[in-house]
């Protein structure tokens, strides 16, 4: 990217990247009533931006494709100038100037960087404003081929394919998969997206805001990507680096990583338990026949059942007894928060000795504050919601000395809705998730979010200790799927990882899906009722979850299906990477209630280059696919697929990892690939407990089976269809190592197809 100046018989200024030797003339040039900014990119698109002087009209022009959106200030613009500059997206050139809105000074920029195809917009009031400026930007003329998709601000962000006017990012693109992504990039709780994507794009701030600071200045970023996820991946990576945020990866925390099990709503002991044992009995008495029966849950959820609440809604509605067939106590209700502390006749002993006896840490549940808590004369409390560090302090003091590991914020959509200043204020909504981080922070606690808007996942980037969320609504099951994988795709841009919510371990599809998620996954059986086969799909003998790198998310022929309203399955998909051998996962589910649905899918899609094997999980069979060929298979009513893909690398060999795993080479199980001429080399790991694993794969001739550690040999060879097994073993006369806190050994195995 270059920097030049020209100037034309129009007395307009254009702006081009040329050498930097003619930076300087360029200043020295006289004032210009227009400037251009452009940068040309390695996809071949080009990309620039402009602004008139003389009338305030500015625009965005893409070549690949060829998108124009303009809008206008609406008046002349002062101190028109460019400049270059770097920041955390890299190398940039920006147009700046300024103008007055009533009797408010402004200062505006449109910035374009060097080597991503990102735009990030600003505006400033110079001076203290008692209500929000216009809209910046405001496209008023946009191309006519742009389908819509967005996040509703309803309880866990609901995806539709049309504009939402609230605080969520908008996909625009087309029916050849070019796209844009543009939102809010601060100030994410009180900013508002407007319009309908089609006559009007504009990015906003919330009407009721009021007395905005001098100084006060709001971001916008538009991403450019030819292919919707990448789009949204561009766009994502570019927030949370402007953010300077450090997001976890999917192994950062005890939820994240290991089987849990939950008391949420639609598990079996929600507002549940043996009578004759109590609340903690019953919980003591599962947590025992796990470990006698080695189901590895390394973790305990507590949810609202356990605290003091009120029978009142957040709106002021008088609610009732949560069940009828328990004790009545101030915890069996529905209502709000009175005091955040175990009950005494559930826990007679306390929470840190029911925490004890069961010698599992604790992941425990909260909700909105009552209006008649307490909590009000001790602490600032603003509608619903603490916006009180000392609060926050107290709150995580208890926790942790009551061996949580794990705070989760529920209701926050009540919350929102009900505290009028989140969003009328600038600061109150920041101040009750900032002290909510915080506090945990201090203590090593991590965060999950609950019934969220599309603001909270956009603020929660900003939070390390955030790790997850949930992203679809309570009791998970089919109806739910779609929901929970659009949503996924909008936590996964701001690297939080998505929660399916509880289920019970008989039910495959749920295991498999919330698997497939790279998130938790988490079970609510009755005692007795549990499915161990199903849960060893999804995690080692110690309870380690093998899962894959990203989160299953929508392949971008799904959302221009669903915006044309065609009849199809959706499809979804997540891979591993062991330096560039990627293994993807597909998940596919009819959501007729009529029909059958057809899938079908190329390896290209997946970002293939070269033959696949695609193998059909449940009927355990598979075929060798080019790029471009195509599986399709009829999926009846409620009808589910699931494939495994995996490349032939230069060893001739289709590597499926772990026949006994959904995510089959997790890098919990496979911990390295290499891949050579006519050898793959395979690093297996082995939780406490496991002494073989079966791998298998595909190959032109029986592979030749060799261990530099443990043990392996050749079960099974099909010459007509080349699929193989090999069972390996560890060394048991070697110690085993701990990594990341878990004893495991390890086998290191080499197959030869020469």
């Amino acid at each position: 990217m270059v920097i030049g100046l020209k100037r034309n018989i129009a007395r307009k200024l254009i702006v081009h990247f040329v050498p930097a030797v003619l930076i300087a003339a360029a200043a020295r040039a006289p004032a210009a009533d227009t400037l251009y900014v452009s940068a040309k990119y390695a996809s071949g698109s080009h990309l620039n931006v402009g602004v008139d002087g003389g009338n305030g009209d500015y625009r965005i022009r893409e070549t690949r494709p060829a998108w124009t959106l303009t809008g206008s200030i609406g008046q002349p613009l002062a101190n028109l100038k460019q400049m270059s500059g770097a920041d955390a997206l890299g190398a940039y050139h920006e147009i700046s100037f300024a103008w007055t809105e009533g009797m408010t000074p402004m200062r505006g920029s449109m910035r374009i960087y060097h080597k991503i195809p990102v735009i990030i917009f600003s505006r400033t009031c110079e001076s203290a404003a008692e209500t929000p400026p216009a809209a910046f930007p405001s496209f008023t003329n946009v191309p006519g081929d742009l389908h819509v998709f967005s996040y509703q601000e309803r309880t866990f962000a609901p995806p539709r394919f049309a504009a939402s006017d609230c605080s969520t990012p908008w996909l625009l693109f087309n029916d050849v998969d070019d796209a844009m992504v543009i939102s809010p990039a601060s100030h994410f709780m009180i900013a508002s997206m407007s319009g309908d994507g089609r006559e009007k794009i504009a990015s906003d701030l919330n009407d009721a805001l009021r007395h905005l600071p001098a100084g006060f200045s709001q971001q916008t970023i538009v991403a450019f990507g030819h292919g919707i996820n990448r789009a949204w991946d561009l766009w994502g990576k570019s927030l949370l680096e402007l953010e300077g945020a450090q997001r976890p990866d999917n192994e950062a925390d005890t939820v994240l990583k290991y089987l849990g099990y939950w008391t949420d709503n639609f598990a079996y002991y929600y507002y549940n338990y043996d009578l004759d044992k109590g609340y903690a009995g019953t919980l003591q008495s599962l947590v025992e026949r796990y470990r006698n029966e080695h189901i590895p849950i390394r973790y305990l959820q507590l949810d609202s059942w356990w605290y003091y609440k009120s029978f009142m809604d957040p709106d002021g509605k008088m609610g009732k007894t949560k069940s009828s067939r328990l004790p009545e106590g101030e915890w069996n209700r529905y209502g709000g928060l009175l005091e955040y502390r175990a009950h005494p006749a559930l826990f007679p002993n306390g929470l840190a000795a029911f925490q004890q006896s069961v010698g599992l840490p604790l992941v425990t549940h909260n909700r909105w504050i009552d209006l008649n808590s307490p909590y009000h004369q001790k602490y600032k409390i603003s509608g619903v919601a603490a916006v009180d560090l000392n609060w926050w302090n107290d709150i995580a003091d208890y926790l942790k000395a009551n061996g949580v590991i794990t705070y989760e914020q529920d209701w926050l959509d009540r919350i929102y809705k009900y505290s009028p200043e989140f969003s009328s204020t600038v600061d109150t909504a920041d101040a009750f998730l900032d002290d909510m981080s915080h506090a945990c922070a201090s203590l090593g606690m991590t965060m999950q979010y609950c019934m969220p808007y599309p603001c909270y996942f956009l603020q929660g980037s900003r939070y390390s200790n955030l790790t997850t969320t949930r992203v679809s609504d309570d009791g998970f099951c089919p109806p739910r799927y779609n929901n929970f994988l659009y949503v996924s795709r909008l936590a996964f841009s701001m690297g939080i990882w998505p929660w399916a919510d509880v289920y019970r371990s008989t039910e495959t599809n749920n295991v498999l899906l919330s698997t497939l998620s790279a998130g938790p996954v988490g079970i609510g059986d009755r005692i007795g009722n549990e499915d161990p086969d199903n849960l060893f799909k999804a995690v080692r003998a110690d309870g380690v979850i093998v899962k894959p790198d990203v989160p299953a998310l929508p392949l971008d022929q799904c959302y221009i299906a669903d915006v044309r309203r065609a009849p199809s399955p959706l499809l979804a998909a997540a891979y591993t990477d062991h330096d560039g051998i990627k293994t993807a996962y597909v998940f596919a589910f009819n959501r007729s209630r009529t029909g059958d649905e057809q899938l079908a899918f190329t390896p290209a899609q997946l970002g293939f280059d070269r033959p696949v094997c695609v193998y059909d999980y449940f009927a355990g069979n598979g075929r060798r696919l080019n790029t471009t060929e195509s599986i399709s298979a009829l999926l009846g009513t409620n009808g589910t697929a699931f494939y495994v893909v995996a490349p032939f690398g230069k060893s001739g060999i289709a590597f499926l990892g772990d026949k006994g795993k959904f995510v089959s080479t997790g890098k919990e199980r496979i911990a390295s690939l290499k891949d050579k001429n006519k050898r793959l080399t395979v690093t297996v790991l082995f939780g406490s407990g496991e002494n073989s694993v079966v791998l298998h794969g595909y190959a032109v001739h029986a592979p030749r089976v060799t261990a530099q550690s443990g043990e392996a040999h050749l079960l099974d060879f099909d010459a007509a269809s080349g699929y193989f097994e090999v069972e390996v073993s560890p060394d048991s006369a070697i110690a085993p190592k701990n990594i990341q806190g878990d004893t495991v050994r390890q086998a290191q195995v080499t197959l030869k197809t020469n």
